[in-house]
C-alpha cells in the first residue's frame, strides 16, 4: 500500500499504536486497513481505510474473537489468539494483543495478500504494541486509595 492509498483517520490518533500500525500496512502488500479495538469493541486506533467503519469493525472484531474463544473453550483447545477469515474478495486477520488491558488487532487484506507474510508482520506489530502498552502501564502513577489510613 502506498501513502496515496491511505485514507485519513476517523478515530483519534494514537501515538503509541499508530507507528506500529503504519509499519504493518507499509510492510505487507494488500493490507487495506488495520484497526485496534478494546475488548468491549471500541476503536482505539486505525490506519488505512477510514470510511467510517472503524467503530463497526472494532465491535465485530471483539465479537468474533469472543466467539472464537468460546469455541476454544468448548473444544478444550485453550485460548485462541488468532482468527483468519478467507473470503471471495479478501482476507481478515484478527489477533489478541497480549497486554493489560487486552486489546485486539484486525487487519483487512485483499485476496492477493500472502497470509504467512501478514501473519508474521501482524504478530511483530502486536508484540510492539504490547511492549508500548506495558511501558505505559509501568510508567503510570499508582493512585492512592481514597479515604485510606496509612499503616505505620
Amino acid at each position: 500500500m502506498h501513502d496515496a492509498d491511505v485514507i485519513p483517520l476517523r478515530c483519534p490518533a494514537n501515538p503509541r499504536m499508530d507507528p506500529h500500525l503504519s509499519t504493518l500496512v507499509a510492510a505487507v502488500d494488500g493490507v487495506s486497513g488495520v484497526v485496534v479495538a478494546s475488548l468491549d469493541g471500541f476503536a482505539l486506533a486505525q490506519v488505512g481505510r477510514a470510511d467510517g467503519a472503524a467503530e463497526r469493525l472494532a465491535a465485530m472484531t471483539s465479537s468474533m474473537l469472543g466467539l472464537a474463544n468460546a469455541l476454544g473453550r468448548e473444544l478444550d483447545i485453550g485460548v485462541l489468539d488468532t482468527l483468519l477469515l478467507d473470503a471471495e474478495h479478501g482476507k481478515v486477520l484478527m489477533l489478541t494483543i497480549p497486554a493489560q488491558p487486552t486489546r485486539l488487532l484486525m487487519a483487512a487484506c485483499n485476496q492477493d495478500c500472502v497470509m504467512g507474510q501478514i501473519l508474521w508482520h501482524a504478530k511483530q506489530c502486536v508484540r510492539a504494541i504490547a511492549a508500548a502498552m506495558d511501558t505505559d502501564q509501568a510508567a503510570a502513577p499508582v493512585p492512592l486509595a481514597v479515604n485510606s489510613t496509612p499503616n505505620f
